[in-house]
């Protein structure tokens, strides 16, 4: 495998290139394999599957199984102990029955989704609010690809542009930014539970904030949460509060004489260089450039 990334409950592979590893099976983990280009010979419970692009399998725990690719293949893992929400609230005769070889999915779907989800793995300490939105992601990808048919174009529906804004996964730039909402009461035609939340933001957006306490502020599930605030706002909970810091970054550079990683730690950035790349996404520039410019 080339990349991977672990969450709470969740990894995340990709293999390409050529590869091929030995049968083995998982105790308590289900496994999706997801062929992106090529094909993949994958063998489980002496059965063996040749998978094109586009058309995946899952193990269930203490499933033996294998698969092999070529040169010219690649392929997209994910592990899970849990199964989607929605999955696991119908039962475990439903499950069982949809749980076999999955529905087609979208190889160029999934391929963008993994290099959002990979910008996760690869900060130096990620925010926790972004890994709660990277592990929401996924689990809603799963549900929709796990579903029946009768399930799966619903599932499709309620996801809507959730997470499809920003492939980078961290934040918007330019005329994707979110819409900074003011708090003042000036925004009568906001829900009066979200309008709390952007206030709850606003007042605290130093400090570590998580998708549950947000979601209960607004009285309603994650999953509806998210979607309501993508609507209102045009990004995610996190990419609204990495630019909020970004602006209070640029008042502070312009306004005081603190140096960027007092700046950085202030706004509750965990590595100056999160707060580099941050700022440098949003201004096209450095803070000591920004700074040197002024």
């Amino acid at each position: 495998m080339e990349l991977n990334m672990t969450f709470n409950g969740l990894e995340l592979w990709k293999a390409s290139g050529g590869f091929a590893n030995e049968p083995h099976m998982h105790d308590d983990w289900y496994q999706v394999t997801l062929p992106i280009r090529g094909q993949c010979l994958l063998v489980q419970e002496q059965q063996t599957y040749t998978l094109q692009a586009g058309f995946g399998i899952i193990a269930h725990p203490r499933t033996e199984h294998f698969f092999e690719i070529g040169s010219d293949a690649a392929v997209i893992v994910i592990k899970f102990r849990n199964l989607p929400r929605g999955l696991a609230d119908r039962g475990s005769r439903s499950v069982h029955s949809e749980l076999q070889i999955t529905q087609a999915f979208d190889p160029a779907e999934i391929g963008r989704l993994f290099r959002g989800w990979h910008v996760t793995g690869l900060e130096d300490e990620p925010d926790p609010l972004l890994i709660q939105e990277t592990e929401l992601s996924v689990e809603q990808y799963l549900e929709r690809i796990l579903s029946g048919p009768e399930h799966s174009h619903r599932a499709a529906r309620e996801a809507g542009s959730i997470w499809s804004g920003s492939p980078e996964g961290l934040l918007l730039s330019g005329n994707n930014r979110p819409h900074f909402l003011g708090v003042n009461g000036s925004n009568l035609g906001i829900d009066p539970h979200m309008k709390r939340v952007l206030e709850y933001i606003h007042s605290d957006f130093t400090n570590p904030m998580d998708i549950d306490s947000m979601a209960a502020v607004a009285h309603q599930s994650r999953y509806h949460f998210m979607r309501s605030f993508k609507m209102l706002t045009g990004s995610t909970p996190y990419q609204y509060l990495l630019n909020l810091r970004v602006e209070e970054a640029v008042r502070c550079l312009r306004n005081t004489t603190e140096s960027v990683t007092e700046i950085s730690f202030a706004l509750g950035f965990s590595h100056v260089s999160q707060f580099y790349r941050a700022f440098q996404r949003v201004k096209g520039v450095t803070p000591m450039q920004f700074r040197n410019q002024l």
